[in-house]
């Protein structure tokens, strides 16, 4: 089970490596800039970006209002962001910053899942702390530039047809800032999650219509949810997440989607005393939490062999949401175990295998019965035993298919 301290363990390591991370930067950096790169646990790749820095951010934010030397940390990042063309003018050479920084920089200052991420992180950073409205007003001209008609978001300014998971990132960043949206984005994200064809980018859609869609339908979320889970059962109980891959002026790139932290968050949000509290659901979000506890961390191998800063902001959120939602008034301890063991012992493997062999063994006493009685009426027999041969082969196919579902291998994403 999931206990508070187990999740402020985690916190905490997390906190430790950003603070290692940090301290590698602030050497490579001039002295108000700070920034953070892809990954916490690679020292020696010196490449600094918007994701990396956006989580940081996120997940520094909450400390800056009440610890003076988090706050200064959270603003020279903000610095970073920007004032990001000149801090890395200062520290590469002039042709290295002609051929590829520079050009990298003018893109992703209008990409929206970069920008996005940084608005987003924004909505945490106190008021008081410098440079947070000048960066915030550089995210609305990036989603600005990205809006697409009638509804949507593109994946930048060059234009083009709205995407489903740019226009989720632009929404929920608008929304955490309490800024306005337009009623046709809504719209647009709600026939998404009820039609869109693919489910990695419909969990997301789902989380950010469930924490800020005021007028979204509880019910035809929870139905949503429901439908999701079922399509991504057999894959929810490894560790996997999605690539989204876009175009932009004819540069491939990408962006994860930890689908799997998403599923976790709404069912939070959708299913607090129920589904949250059930086996499945607790067990992911225990792995998540020791493995980030762990001296080797949290990874997704098939995204790479070391720790994703964003991957790592994406579990903090998660933790948050859990700490300040459902743990603020918890169940009894003895009700939520309860509810837990019940739920692991119903979805086992060996109530299945007692099912099916109770089936046969009233199958098989039927007939002996048919046997012994006085006048073998196949009338008598016909129903009964008809019922019961239907409800064992019902068993035998739940049967297998409840094994071909923990025997099915992973799909490589």
């Amino acid at each position: 089970m999931l206990t508070r301290q187990i999740l402020r363990a985690a916190q905490s390591e997390m906190k430790r490596r950003i603070e290692l991370r940090l301290r590698q930067e602030a050497g490579r950096l001039p002295d108000r800039a700070l920034a953070s790169g892809q990954y916490l646990d690679h020292p020696d790749y010196d490449q600094r970006g918007l994701y990396g820095t956006a989580a940081t951010i996120h997940m520094l934010a909450r400390r800056a209002t009440a610890d003076p030397v988090t706050q200064e940390q959270v603003a020279k990042l903000i610095y970073y962001v920007a004032n990001r063309s000149q801090v890395e003018r200062a520290t590469v050479s002039p042709a290295v910053y002609r051929d590829l920084v520079g050009r990298r920089i003018r893109l992703q200052k209008t990409d929206v899942f970069r920008m996005a991420d940084i608005g987003y992180a924004l909505s945490y950073v106190s008021p008081v702390v410098a440079l947070r409205f000048e960066a915030l007003d550089l995210v609305r001209a990036a989603l600005d530039g990205a809006r697409a008609d009638p509804a949507g978001y593109a994946v930048g300014d060059e234009g083009g047809e709205p995407d489903p998971l740019a226009t989720a990132h632009a929404v929920r960043c608008m929304a955490a800032n309490n800024l306005p949206i337009r009623p046709e984005d809504w719209r647009y994200l709600r026939e998404y999650l009820k039609n869109g064809d693919n489910p990695f980018i419909r969990c997301f859609v789902l989380l950010v219509l469930t924490t800020y869609d005021l007028d979204a339908d509880r019910k035809q979320l929870q139905g949503a949810w429901k439908e999701i889970f079922s399509a991504l059962a057999p894959a929810f109980s490894g560790h996997s997440e999605a690539n989204h891959e876009y175009t932009r002026y004819r540069e491939q790139d990408y962006v994860r989607v930890p689908w799997q932290i998403y599923l976790v968050q709404s069912c939070a949000k959708l299913f607090p005393l129920t589904r949250f509290n059930g086996f499945v659901i607790q067990r992911k979000m225990l792995e998540l939490a020791e493995a980030v506890s762990s001296p080797a961390g949290f990874k997704y191998e098939a995204s790479g062999r070391h720790l994703s800063t964003r991957t790592y902001a994406c579990i903090w959120q998660a933790i948050d949401e859990i700490l300040d939602f459902n743990f603020r008034q918890p169940l009894p301890h003895v009700v939520v175990r309860t509810v837990s063991a019940l739920s692991r012992v119903l979805s086992s493997r060996l109530i299945a295998v007692l099912t099916y062999f109770l089936l046969v063994a009233i199958a098989v006493g039927s007939l002996v019965e048919w046997l012994n009685s006085p006048n073998h009426s196949v009338g008598e027999l016909a129903p009964n035993l008809l019922a019961e041969v239907l409800l064992v082969l019902a068993a035998r196919f739940e049967f297998q298919v409840r094994r071909a579902k923990y025997h099915r291998p992973m799909p490589h994403r």
